[in-house]
């Protein structure tokens, strides 16, 4: 049984509301929101109350997700959502640094980079990076999670590209190299 099928057994089970399927789908997922929102905000504490925030509105909304196949969508949006308004409210009160992300691949060096450039762009740039590269999510699945058109999407990764082309050294664009997908389903 692949990966897939397994969380679309969860999410379909969890549709029927029932307080231990939900539980169980919640649990599956912790560790993708956490690592979405921690990528989008660069804290650990504010990531853990994004993930909450968004697992919260998981367990009041599952029961009106159309389909299993619309749960990762669906799902993103809600943590980038729920981390947006914490970002905003952080915003307000201090600037934002991100620091170096918790999960390395082999070489940690290209990843402290990478992550450093992406550190350089505005939230609304670093949103479709993370989404993109970190991700691997499609122009139009960025948008519907972002609620913008796709070609503001495309637009937006190209200005991205742009700005962080410069700031790596070795001139390569894989975002990815150096730091784990969050959400593998």
């Amino acid at each position: 049984r692949t990966l897939f099928n397994h969380m679309k057994e969860l999410i379909e089970a969890a549709r029927g509301a029932q307080r231990a399927d939900v539980d169980r789908l919640l649990t599956a997922v912790w560790p993708s929101a956490y690592h979405l929102a921690y990528a989008m905000l660069g804290d650990r504490q504010q990531a853990e109350d994004a993930a909450q925030e968004a697992c919260v509105a998981l367990f009041r909304s599952i029961g009106s997700l159309r389909s299993a196949e619309a749960f990762r969508v669906w799902f993103s949006r809600i943590v980038v959502r729920e981390a947006g308004a914490i970002g905003q409210r952080r915003k307000r009160t201090e600037p934002v640094t991100l620091p170096a992300p918790e999960r390395f691949d082999s070489d940690s060096a290209t990843a402290l980079d990478v992550w450093r450039a992406l550190d350089s762009l505005p939230g609304h740039l670093r949103k479709v990076v993370v989404l993109r590269y970190f991700e691997d999510f499609t122009s139009s699945q960025i948008a519907t999670v972002l609620g913008i058109p796709a070609p503001t999407v495309r637009f937006r990764l190209m200005v991205a590209r742009r700005r962080l082309r410069p700031l790596l050294d070795d001139g390569t664009m894989d975002f990815t190299q150096g730091v784990s997908h969050a959400i593998e389903f």
